[in-house]
This record gives structure tokens, sequence and C-alpha cells, in this order.
């Protein structure tokens, strides 16, 4: 029945309005044609029986007529009532059920006269102040014309008109207080005077809540006049969610604190000279735009970075127009005050260029790094978007120009250019590359019997380039402030795990109101990381183990401050070292620079978790190793010799890399394949041709001693004689092992591949020698270079010098190092074999 009758409050509400705006008048007009030829059917519905009866009336009848029906219902439930006994609780329910739908009949037939009267009036009422007046939900409650009302120390000629309506005081006097009071109070409540379903007839009167939802016109703040705010208030002021309207059509929709836009919102600006508009969704402080927010702009560029005082302020991302457009860019980088400035990567996709380098008031000025889909390759100073100053430029066929420039790909001054072959010429060039240069010089060809002290010293590049340290500056900041530290390892511990909790739990109520919806082991794993880990007494192994754990679920968790921060540094790897950039002179960077961030990353770890030891300090062990283990080299047991397992030695890149390269893998490897691309084709074409023979030949050919040789083999249980025709049979399980190499990602994980390699091939070795042995590095080496060219792995100098590059000092020294080196010595050994 509740339900029933606030449909019935609302439906009256509506009528009501739409009646005092002179509704049903305009309505009549313009349906007059089609419904006087079925006036019959109109009177029969609104159960009208004069037939003089005016269209506007009957419109007026037939509309309230689900009202007039209430009565009609009240006593159809007192009729029912009559079934039962008098002391029945049927009979008890259905005469309240009368009774409510009764009062609710009273109730709704006084709004029908409220609006009737308050049409009445505005009809009779100048039409200048009607316009300003007039609105769909204000009523008359009484005016001076129909009760006598005077002015006190009025003029004797003067004439005072006093209007109270439900919301506003036209002229008030002391003596109507009472009345006005009353109407205040209903104004400010913002309820609803229907008497509830089953309450009694008397209500208390009730204060105005500090707290309530309310809608409003400002008319004299400056910053917000004429906007309309519709939501959540506190203490005369928009506070918590709700939504604010401009008349030219702007609108904020999101959280308020203390009358000001702060939180999570969005807001739209229409923009009429592009027909469209510009839109923010992100975060706001005391009324402005601060924090992350993504700004989509009516010209198409759209920003998702830091924003403060309105301004894009720290990192972010511009992308300006789309591929199909004139002049598609992104920029992703340092912004201050709304310009670009510090480190930044600007993708022209039109010109086919990529500038990876320092800016300065939106400008590129400083040290930087060019590469074009040409292969061209750029490293110097630039200055007012130009190259100027001394530079290296690298071309696709090797040749390279180090010297001075005055204007993009443009020489001039003194320099050396370089030829492929190792020709060179000293002197000073003038003109731009590509399109004939002048020079004035003297050349060089070096011969064979030159000293190397008379040769110029090999190119090294980055010398020009920003250092790796220095990029993505604004990107750590920023975590270091999410930790409440003003600086990079100053501040409490206990705040930045505050911290922590907070923003978790920020972004989870955020994330709610999001369509994606979290799935429950998201959930699960950002409760667990709101608990801060305890650590007490010595730190262990285990504690070591714990943090690992609590890093892999931080850095998958963007919502943390620790994987949001993985995952812009991903951002911002990719959108370097992808489509133009991947370009082969930029491998070293892209390996300086990861290097970079697992230095950084390792000092924010180091900061939350005091009690980890610095780096390349041994963890004690809580239980002494097994003092035997077997050997890959004798198969039997023999003391523990060699260097710690990976994970008892703290090492940035052994806490981290697990966490961080899966991520970075793609591009980092493909510049690995394009810088090994000349020595791989030749290796592969070795692998191709060496494989063509069977694998007794093949071993004999590689020099493997005979007993090592397998004379059967099992096949699916079954013993079977290796015969000369037998082909990729010999060392399997070897030869599968090392092709998951390909599979990993980690050099410590490619390391355990290779260890296990040898282990495998031990393993088939005891089997058929039936005895123990011990491997020399003349016998072993022939082998395990069988199981490499049989493995067949297509990038393997690329997996060699990714391991070679990022695999932790300390393990060079030790047995995986020892096998490393091994591997290393089989692919430059691939290279050189001949096949007779």
């Amino acid at each position: 029945i509740s339900v029933y009758f606030l449909f019935c409050s609302r439906y009256c509400t509506s009528i009501t309005n739409f009646l005092v705006m002179g509704g049903f008048q305009l309505l009549a007009k313009p349906a007059i044609d089609f419904l006087n030829k079925n006036q019959e059917l109109l009177q029969d519905l609104s159960e009208v029986d004069d037939e003089n009866t005016q269209l506007m009336e009957i419109l007026n009848t037939l509309f309230f007529l689900p009202i007039r029906r209430l009565h009609s219902y009240a006593k159809v439930l007192l009729k029912l009532a009559t079934c039962f006994e008098v002391a029945s609780p049927e009979y008890q329910k259905l005469q309240d059920s009368s009774s409510c739908y009764e009062s609710l009949a009273l109730h709704l037939g006084r709004k029908r006269k409220e609006a009737e009267y308050t049409l009445s009036f505005w009809k009779t009422f100048p039409g200048k102040m009607t316009d300003s007046l007039r609105k769909p939900e204000r009523r008359l409650l009484c005016e001076s014309s129909n009760r006598a009302l005077s002015l006190q120390h009025a003029g004797r000629f003067s004439v005072n008109w006093f209007i109270l309506f439900n919301d506003a005081l036209v002229h008030a006097q002391t003596k109507w207080l009472r009345a006005i009071s009353q109407a205040v109070d209903q104004a400010l409540r913002g309820l609803s005077d229907l008497p509830p379903y089953g309450s009694g007839s008397s209500i208390q009167r009730q204060e105005p809540p500090i707290s309530r939802s309310a809608k409003y016109t400002f008319y004299k703040d400056p910053r917000l006049k004429d906007a309309t705010y519709d939501g959540r208030w506190l203490s005369g002021k928009p506070h918590g969610r709700g939504v604010l309207k401009w008349p030219d059509g702007k609108m904020y929709s999101g959280m308020f604190r203390n009358g000001l836009e702060d939180g999570y919102g969005e807001y739209r600006i229409p923009n009429k000279a592009l027909n469209k508009e510009d839109h923010y969704v992100g975060h706001w402080k005391e009324g402005k735009m601060c924090g992350q927010g993504v700004y989509s702009y009516a010209s198409g560029e759209v920003f998702e970075g830091c924003f403060q005082d309105n301004m894009r302020h720290g990192h972010g991302l511009l992308r300006s127009g789309k591929l199909t457009s004139s002049s598609p860019s992104m920029f992703i980088g340092q912004w201050v005050m709304d310009k670009k400035a510090g480190y930044g990567v600007f993708d022209d996709i039109t010109r086919g260029e990529k500038y990876m380098g320092l800016w300065q008031d939106d400008v590129c000025q400083g040290n930087g790094v060019v590469v074009t889909q040409f292969g061209l390759y750029y490293e110097g100073n630039f200055h007012l978007n130009k190259m100027m100053g001394n530079g290296v430029l690298l071309s696709e066929d090797d040749t390279i120009y180090e010297g001075e420039f005055s204007d993009d790909w443009t020489l001039s001054g003194k320099g050396t250019l370089t030829m492929p072959n190792g020709d060179y010429i000293e002197g000073y060039f003038s003109g731009e590359w590509g399109s004939g240069i002048k020079i004035t010089g003297t050349y060089f060809k070096p011969s064979l019997y030159e000293s190397d002290k008379d040769r110029p010293k090999a190119l090294k590049l980055g010398n020009l380039a920003v250092p790796a340290d220095e990029k993505w500056k604004a990107v750590f900041d920023e975590c270091w402030h999410q930790l409440g530290c003003e600086n990079p390892g100053q501040g409490e511990v206990w705040k930045a795990w505050d911290n922590i909790a907070v923003a978790l739990t920020t972004n989870r109520r955020q994330h709610r109101d999001s369509p994606e919806i979290l799935s429950r082991s998201q959930t699960q794993t950002l409760e667990s990381l709101e608990f801060i880990p305890q650590h007490v007494g010595a730190f262990s192994v285990e504690k070591y183990d714990d943090i690992k754990k609590y890093l892999i679920k931080a850095c998958d968790t963007p919502l943390h401050p620790l994987g949001r921060l993985v995952e812009t540094l991903v951002a911002v790897y990719r959108m370097t070292y992808v489509g133009v950039g991947a370009n082969r002179r930029l491998l070293q960077e892209a390996v300086k620079e990861i290097k970079s961030y697992l230095k950084r990353i390792f000092q924010l770890v180091r900061f939350l978790f005091p009690e980890l030891p610095e780096e390349g300090s041994t963890i004690p062990l809580s239980a002494p190793l097994p003092t035997e283990r077997k050997s890959f080299c004798t198969g039997k047991s023999d003391s523990r010799s060699e260097s710690p397992e990976p994970g008892y030695v703290v090492t940035g890149s052994g806490l981290l890399l697990p966490v961080l390269l899966p991520r970075l893998y793609p591009p980092l490897f493909m510049l690995y394949a394009l810088d090994n691309d000349r020595e791989e084709d030749v290796y592969w074409e070795c692998v191709l041709r060496l494989n063509k023979q069977a694998d007794l030949a093949l071993l004999g050919f590689l020099g493997v001693q005979r007993k090592f040789w397998p004379v059967t083999l099992s096949v699916l249980g079954e013993s079977k004689k290796v015969l000369p025709t037998t082909k990729d049979a010999c060392f399997a399980s070897a030869v599968e092992c090392l092709q998951q190499i390909s599979t990993t990602f980690t050099p410590s994980d490619k390391l355990k591949v290779i260890q296990q390699t040898f282990e495998e091939i031990s393993q088939s070795v005891l089997a058929s020698l039936q005895e123990d042995f011990l491997w020399s590095m003349d016998d072993l080496f022939p082998v395990f270079l069988y199981v490499v060219l049989r493995a067949r792995i297509r990038n393997l100098g690329s997996e060699v010098h990714l391991i070679e590059d990022l695999m932790d000092p300390y393990l060079q020294h030790g047995e995986q190092g020892i096998m490393f080196t091994t591997l290393k010595a089989c692919y430059y050994q691939i290279q050189r074999e001949k096949l007779n």
C-alpha cells in the first residue's frame, strides 16, 4: 500500500505542477481538432455529464480521475471489512486501510485545490512578475487582497501587496510570522506533507537537518552565479556527492567538500566553436583539478596524467590527433605549469621520428636522442626544438658523423665522418644529411699495420643522451609523495603504510562505481595488502620471501602505489622502445633504463621495509643447508663449495626483475633481436646446415667421445638401438629442457634452465655408462654443443646477451656462471663450424 500511496502522491504532484503552469489550457489548443471528433468517448472516460463542458476542463477531470477513485477504493475496503468479525485482525486491517485511502484522497484533493487556487492567482497577476515568480512546484498560501494587511508607517496613498508562497515571501509583515515559519520549515526540511502510512494524526515539528539533500540556484557567489546545485549539503554548503550545472551548459558531477569540488568528479565544458565539449574525469582539490585525471579536449587531444591548480603538472601523456588526422603525435613525460619540462618522449607519427630527451617551456632543450623510421640515429644537444651544437649521427649502414650541427640533420662546423669500412674524413662539414654535404678536410684510410694509438677510438653511444637515473623522475616523485615523502627516502615509515592503506581503501570505493567489477581473487588481494607486514627479530630467508610475495601482489595491483608505479613505468618503456623506437642503437639505453628502475624501486622497497639488508648483503640462514648434494659434473654426492643459491643474496634484480621484466620483455627482446640480427643469421644458417646430419654422424663430427654416445634409447617404454640413420633422438630430454629457455623471462630463470639441461645430460651419460664419472670441460663441451644445435633456438644470441647484461654479478663465478659461459662459447663456436 505504501508503494501505491507514494506513486499516487508523485502522480498528483506532477499533474498539479502541470495545472499550475497552465498545461491543460496549452494542451487543449493543439489537440482540439482530434479530440472534438471523439467528444462522447472523452466524456464517458472522464465521467462528465454536461455536454457543454469545455475541452480543457474535460482533460483536467480526466487526468485527476485516478485520484478521485481513491474514495471508491476506501468504500470497497469498508464493505469488505463487514464480511469479518469486528474483533478479527482482518476487520481491523481493512478498516485501517480504508481510513488511509480516505485520508490520502482528502490530502490529494487539497493539493488539487491549492493548485487550482494558485492557477487562478497567476491569471490575475501582472505578466512580468509572473515570469520571474511562477514555478511548477510553487503554491500560493495567502495574499493581502483577500486578507486585510497594512504596512506600519506606510504613506497615506501607498498601496502594498503581500504574497506568501510555500517557498517565498513578497513584502512580509509581523502578523504573518507564524505562517512564514511554517512555510520556511517545510521548504527547509525538503519533506512531503503526505501523512505516512500507518502513522497517527499528530506529526512532531522537526528541526532543519545539518546534512541533507536539496536543490538550489546560486545568485550571489561570483564563481557559481546562476549555477544550480542538486545534491548533498552540510551546514549550508555543498558537501558530498552532487551535480552542479551552469546556464551555459557547463556541468560538474562528483564529490564536494565545504562548498568546493573536492575528490573524484566529472566536468564538462561546451565548446561552441567546435560544436563539441571538453571533458575531464579525475581528482579535484579545493575547487580545482588536482591529482590524477583524464582531460579530453574538444579539439580531439587527450591528456592523461597529473593536474595541479587546473594545470597539467607532473607526469602525463598527451595524444594529439588520430592516425587519420594531419598531425598525429604523442608525448609522454613531465609537465610543469601546463608546459612540457624535464624528460619526455615525443613520437611524431607524421614525420616518423621519435625524440627522447629534455624539454623546457614546451620545446626540446638540452640533451636528447632522435630515431627515425629510416634507421637514422642522432644523439646530442638541442636548442629551441632544433639539433644545435655537438652531436653524433649514425645511418642505417653504420656511417657515423661526430661533430657540430646548426639545425635538424644539418651538419655545420668541425667534425669526423667515418665510413662503414673504417675509412674516415676529418675537417669542416656543411649541408643537410642526405641532400649533399660540402666537406673541407683530410681523408684517412687506416692500414692493417697501423697501431691502435693511431686509429680513432671506437664510438660509444649514450654519452650525449640523458642519463638513465634522470629519466622519469616525476613518476618516482609522485610515488614518494603518495607515501607521504617530500623527497626520496625522507619520511616516516608508519605514515607511508597509513597512506598505502588509505589509497587502497579510497581506490576500492571509487572502483565500485566503475563498470569494471573486481573478481573475488582481486578483492582478496586488496584486502591482504591493507595489512602491514610485521617482522620481528633477526632478518631471515623466510622474511625475505614474505617481502617478495608482498611485492608481487602489490605490483600486480594498480590501486597500490607500487603497482601504479610499475604500471606507469611499463607504459613509458613501451612508449619509448616500440614502433620507431625499436632501433638497435637504443639497446644499451633500454638496458640502462631497466637497471635504473630496479635501483630506484629497490630504494622505495627498503624505505617500506627498513629491516631489508642493503644491496649485495647475505641473508643468514635460519637452518643449515644439507652439506651434500648431487653434482652435475660427477653425479656423485660432494660437499657444497659453490656460491650461494639465488635468493640468499639481497639484490634489487633478484627481488624485482621477476615482477618487472615479464612486462618489459617484448620491446626489450625485440631490441636484442635487432642488435644481434646479423650474427644470428650466420648462427642460424650453421644450425640448419649441421642439423641435416643424423645423430651419430653429428656426434662424431663434433668430436664427442664414443663412450658418451647413446647405444640404446627408450621410446614409449621400449628399448631401441641407435642406428646410423637415427635423428633427433639422442639426449632428447636435455634438448627439450634447453628449448624452455625461450619461454622464460628473467636471467635467473634462464640460468636454471641451463643448469637443468646440464643435469639432464649427466643423467643420460650416467645411465649409459652405469658408473660414476667426472666431467672435464674437454669432454662436456662437445656434448653440450650437440644439445644446443639440436635445440634449434632461433634467437640464441639475444638470449645470451640478455642474460649477460642483466644477471646478478655474484652468480658469474658460481656454478651457474660457468654453465652460462659454456652456452655462450657454444653460440660463438657454432658460427665458426665448417662442414667437410
